[in-house]
């Protein structure tokens, strides 16, 4: 991976801001959840947060041929603009006290729309700077760079605020910061297969034409087994995600919420290091079953653990962090590597449309079900079961099952 790193200089630059970009908007998202849960104590208010941070991307299939078609940098600048406006906001408290939890509601939406750009047009940038062989490494790489920065801010945020109040302005702040210094770095970068804007006498672009094509691609190959694979993952995950500051208040406190996401943190960096150095070796099929295989028996372990033996709980959040940050290493690698790189953008967000509504449906279940459910402590189990569930599904598909080594996968028409 080092290699990678050393010779070729529009990674590093792509790796600084994705790293950065990463942080400001990890932290938005991680703690905008605790704050509303800690302000307003009410699980469907945490719900309807949620489902504001995934509804919006229900969008992303009309964004994907935006994004293939125009210069992918411009994109990730001026939404970085964006995404540092609106976090900046809560930077100032006064706004979040005259207008409660609406105003907090508004700030979420503005960033999630942001994110529907951001997100496929750096995905789609890295195919044009590393090799197809590289792309793991590189993804790798960027999921490093970004969790051991996040892994320092974490630290410092529970050394500082342990057994006192979350400073929510302080935090949003830090989050702000970091995605300022990304937009910096994208002023470097450049998109290699960016289009000179047409002459007024052609035609205009036919995007609708370019989602079919998309959609046409997606639908006749291996990925659209991997796309809903990734999409089951994703709604379970979110049912419990919105109940986990619940939880973590219930169990360790507010201050042990930070400490959750440190030991989440230091999972993806297992999961990096990982999945960069031997996932290439290994047959992929194989390895996502015994992926969502392990993670759910692991899933379940941790919530009968960690209400009885605080450092138990801690030490089996990293294995579970390991080990579902590597799944989603090896699913963005093949949404990368497998289409023509023109089509990247738009595969990339059909699947963010697909999860997006899966994820919205999957926080509003979860925001009812930590309202109704006498412990909470039980979704968590559940969501342990449905990834078992899943991962034996997936090693059913005989195209997914026969997926041999990520190197050795080619690139489909």
């Amino acid at each position: 991976m080092l290699k990678l790193f050393k010779e070729n200089k529009m990674f590093r630059v792509f790796l600084a801001y994705q790293a950065f970009s990463g942080l400001g908007q990890g932290m938005f998202q991680l703690f905008i959840l605790l704050s509303v849960h800690l302000i307003y104590q009410n699980p469907i208010y945490t719900g309807i947060a949620g489902f504001l941070m995934a509804g919006p991307s229900i969008l992303s299939f009309v964004i994907g041929p935006i994004v293939d078609r125009k210069n992918k940098v411009t994109i990730m600048r001026l939404t970085s603009v964006l995404e540092f406006l609106s976090v900046a906001l809560l930077a100032f408290v006064p706004f979040q006290e005259n207008f409660g939890v609406w105003f907090m509601f508004m700030v979420i939406l503005i960033f999630s729309l942001s994110s529907l750009f951001e997100v496929p047009s750096s995905n789609a940038l890295l195919p044009q700077i590393v090799h197809e062989d590289d792309i793991m490494r590189a993804n790798s790489l960027v999921n490093i760079a970004a969790l051991t920065g996040g892994i320092g801010i974490a630290t410092l945020l529970f050394v500082s605020l342990r057994g006192g109040e979350v400073d929510f302005s302080l935090l949003f702040g830090f989050s702000s910061a970091f995605i300022a210094i990304a937009f910096i770095f994208s002023l470097f970068l450049r998109d290699s297969l960016a289009k000179k804007p047409q002459s007024p006498q052609k035609p205009p672009k036919n995007y609708l034409k370019d989602l079919k094509e998309g959609a046409k691609f997606l639908k006749q190959n291996i990925l659209l087994y991997i796309v809903i694979a990734a999409v089951a993952k994703n709604f379970v995950i979110q049912i419990a995600s919105v109940n986990t500051p619940m939880f973590a208040e219930y169990h360790v406190g507010a201050d042990g919420y930070i400490l959750l996401t440190l030991m989440g943190l230091i999972g993806g960096i297992a999961a990096s290091y990982f999945v960069g150095i031997f996932g290439s070796r290994l047959k992929v099929g194989k390895l996502i079953f015994v992926l969502f295989a392990i993670a759910g028996m692991v899933r379940v372990v941790f919530a009968l653990v960690l209400p009885h033996h605080y450092i138990g709980g801690l030490a089996v959040l990293v294995l579970y962090a390991a080990l579902g940050g590597s799944l989603n290493i090896v699913f963005q690698s093949l949404r990368q590597k497998l289409p023509p790189k023109d089509m990247v953008g738009r595969i990339e967000t059909i699947s963010t449309t697909l999860s997006a509504v899966f994820l919205a449906i999957g926080a509003l279940i979860g925001g009812f079900l930590g309202n109704a459910l006498p412990v909470v402590d039980h979704i968590f189990i559940y969501q342990g079961i449905a990834y078992t569930v899943i991962g034996i599904i997936v090693i059913l598909v005989p195209k997914i099952r026969k997926l041999p080594k990520m190197n050795d996968i080619q690139k489909e028409d």
